[in-house]
């Protein structure tokens, strides 16, 4: 499994205008510690080893893990028992993909990682990732 990289969505989000900006401010749970559409768990400690380091560098959220297509950045984060929660700011020169968002066509975040440390349940066919690298959002 090693440098296998994962896509998951995760909750639906909160879309608000920020007063002064035309930019968006976006919150949600990028990821939560229940199971996602395929039925794999990433636990509260996977985020708190260190793999966001990288990420929190440069945090721009990508639009559909396309990396020509940033579209705003992380301007805080929490991790708690039920997930990763972000804020993020999105560009009104995100084009179509802002009007997605503000209409509420796009609903969720979803995080790209590399998993570094995983149990597998193969009775479950489920991962249980224990530490990983964010490498997108």
């Amino acid at each position: 499994m090693k440098n296998k990289i994962l896509h998951i969505a995760s909750d639906r989000l909160v879309v608000k205008e920020i007063e002064g900006s035309q930019n968006l401010a976006v919150e949600g749970y990028a990821n939560t510690t229940s199971r996602d559409r395929v039925g794999d768990v990433i636990v509260q400690e996977a985020w708190t080893k260190g793999g966001l380091d990288n990420y929190l560098k440069n945090p721009v959220v990508l639009a559909f893990h396309d990396h020509t297509q940033p579209i705003g950045q992380v301007v805080d984060y929490d991790i708690s028992d039920k997930g990763l929660h972000v804020v993020a700011e999105i560009s009104k020169a995100a084009g179509h993909v802002y009007d997605l968002i503000k209409e509420g066509i796009l609903k969720a975040f979803s995080v790209g990682f590399k998993v570094k440390d995983a149990d597998y349940d193969q009775e479950t066919d489920l991962f249980l990732i224990k530490d990983l690298e964010l490498l997108e959002l």
